[in-house]
């Protein structure tokens, strides 16, 4: 026994790839009194042996050489509750990029070693840890039987005593009482901690409780400035992204996300997030390369799944349709995404529906009809009438609409409307393929858009109303008005500003767009014939 720890009574596993570095952390935990050493040399090992004993302390090398890296190891075992609060993690690595050593604090082990590591910097660690873990076990084992009450009773104690663990309790107790919505209390704790001291972790939980509050401004102020003062503090970004999120700013909360994503680039989480809310902001460049980085990463993670690669070649079909420059293998590369799919994850029925589907749509926006219509085929044949799934219909009218098969396509449309007509949550997905919402959350958005569009053009901002109208088009690519107001944004600039060839050639692909989309019967066609007409002159033609 050492300075109040126990040794003996440890039970410790180390993971590394190298067995020299394994037996010499061996020895010198020995050496110290340890009896109970396990040793793994790759991350399937690490979690093999958390699958049947429960460890005190993990000692994990960063690089565990077979590709996933302690991170994976510490994100897996706690997606499965193989480890509970009270196992010490600890990064061990010899990697001292920032990069590295930033995504390696972003998933919060209990402590990060740099390599080389000698027996006393071993031992003050380990007492250190061991001594705050055991100062806040019963806090601990009551969060993990749920009773917040009494960890929040034995928390406030220990933050009282004034000793080395009071901040740890506090920081815990905070966390603690903002879960719990004990607003008061937490807003008192942070207070005290800040009159102290100007901690990251009491501005941020201070910020939190006014977010709380609904004080959605100045929490906002605070947040931006935590991040201008400490821009590595990555949980400030995620606050910030909440922060926006509730003020309904999508393009705020994006930018949080992205530069958090641009310090710690190998979350694979907040990846997913930033592909969800740049897609919903109409980004399809940002989208489809964080959801390439969300498959990637998802080849080692437990968050990957064949969902993402679905994801991400629904994303590319999408920039594709829109004439985005994504460069010429991104279809391929999509349906290289799709194969992979199908080797790494076990596929139901449903999902491996979706990849006929999403091959079929990618095959036929890239001109190989025979591949496409082969892929629609056997995803049919596992289809059954009247199927009630949403996600795996629009699929299948994509790749219908790319197949030029309309009918068949406006026929399934229309038999959807009539089978979801109390779904709004339906409704929306099938608004991408109506000139008009059918959906009250849709209809409401566009007409915000056009009004802002509307307005930016009366002020001859032709820029920014081309923007917003570029936006709502990405949302509602079949929208008729939406594609007019393009026209009548660029013919206004063309006016406004001379003919530069740029903007004649965007033009001349608006109006193709818009003509694609509208026939004689259309009500507004009156209008897109006097636009053409005003357009053809705009251009020169």
């Amino acid at each position: 026994m050492s300075r109040g720890v126990d040794y003996a009574k440890l039970s410790v596993l180390v993971a590394d790839d190298f067995s020299s570095f394994r037996h010499t952390v061996s020895g010198m935990l020995s050496s110290l009194g340890v009896k109970k050493i396990e040793l793994a040399s790759n991350a399937r090992e690490a979690i093999q042996c958390c699958e049947h004993k429960f460890f005190d302390l993990i000692l994990c090398d960063y690089n565990l050489g077979d590709g996933r890296t302690g991170q994976h190891v510490l994100e897996e075992l706690r997606h499965r509750g193989l480890i509970n609060r009270q196992t010490l993690f600890l990064i061990v690595s010899a990697e001292s990029s920032r990069t590295i050593v930033l995504c390696a604090y972003d998933c919060e082990p209990d402590d990060f070693l740099m390599k080389p590591i000698n027996a006393r910097m071993l031992q003050q660690r380990i007492e250190r840890l061991v001594r705050q873990r055991d100062a806040l076990a019963p806090a601990m084992r009551a969060l993990d039987a749920k009773e917040h009450a009494v960890a929040a009773q034995v928390l406030e104690q220990v933050a009282g005593r004034q000793t080395r663990h009071a901040v740890a309790a506090q920081k815990m107790l905070g966390t603690v009482l903002l879960s719990q919505g004990d607003l008061d209390r937490a807003e008192a704790l942070y207070t005290r901690a800040l009159e102290v001291r100007q901690l990251d972790w009491a501005r941020l939980g201070l910020a939190q409780v006014r977010q709380a509050r609904g004080d959605l401004d100045l929490a906002g102020e605070w947040l931006q400035k935590i991040v201008e003062e400490n821009p590595m503090f990555l949980p400030a970004y995620d606050s910030l992204a909440e922060n926006w999120n509730k003020r309904g700013d999508r393009l705020q909360e994006q930018t949080a996300v992205q530069k958090a994503v641009e310090i710690s680039p190998l979350s694979i989480l907040r990846q997913k997030y930033l592909a969800i809310v740049a897609q919903e902001n109409a980004d399809l460049v940002t989208a489809v390369v964080a959801q390439r980085r969300v498959v990637k990463l998802g080849r080692l993670s437990c968050y990957g799944a064949a969902e993402d690669h679905f994801h991400f070649a629904r994303l590319v079909a999408d920039a594709i349709e829109q004439e985005l420059d994504l460069g010429s293998d991104i279809g391929t590369e999509a349906i290289n995404f799709l194969k992979n799919a199908k080797d790494a994850y076990p596929l139901e029925d449903s999902a491996a529906c979706s990849v006929h589907l999403l091959e079929g749509r990618l095959h036929a926006l890239a001109g190989r009809k025979p591949a496409a219509q082969e892929s629609l085929t056997e995803a049919e044949a596992l289809m059954y009438e009247g199927s009630e799934d949403i996600v795996l219909e629009v699929d299948r009218m994509h790749a219908l609409f790319a197949l030029g098969e309309n009918p068949r396509a406006e026929a399934l449309l229309n038999d959807l409307r009539v089978i979801f007509a109390d779904d709004q949550r339906a409704l929306e997905r099938l608004d991408v393929f109506l000139s008009e919402p059918a959906s009250a959350s849709n209809s409401a958005l566009v007409a915000d858009i056009n009004r802002e569009g509307i307005d930016l053009y009366n002020h001859g901002r032709f820029d920014e109303a081309l923007a917003c109208f570029d936006r709502a088009r990405t949302l509602f690519p079949r929208h008729v008005g939406i594609h007019l107001n393009i026209v009548q944004s660029l013919v206004g600039k063309l006016k406004e500003t001379g003919r530069d060839q740029e903007t004649v050639e965007e033009c001349a692909r608006a109006l193709r767009r818009a003509g694609r989309l509208i026939n004689t019967e259309h009500p507004q066609y009156t209008r897109f014939s006097r636009l053409k007409a005003m357009a053809h002159s705009a251009m020169g033609h």
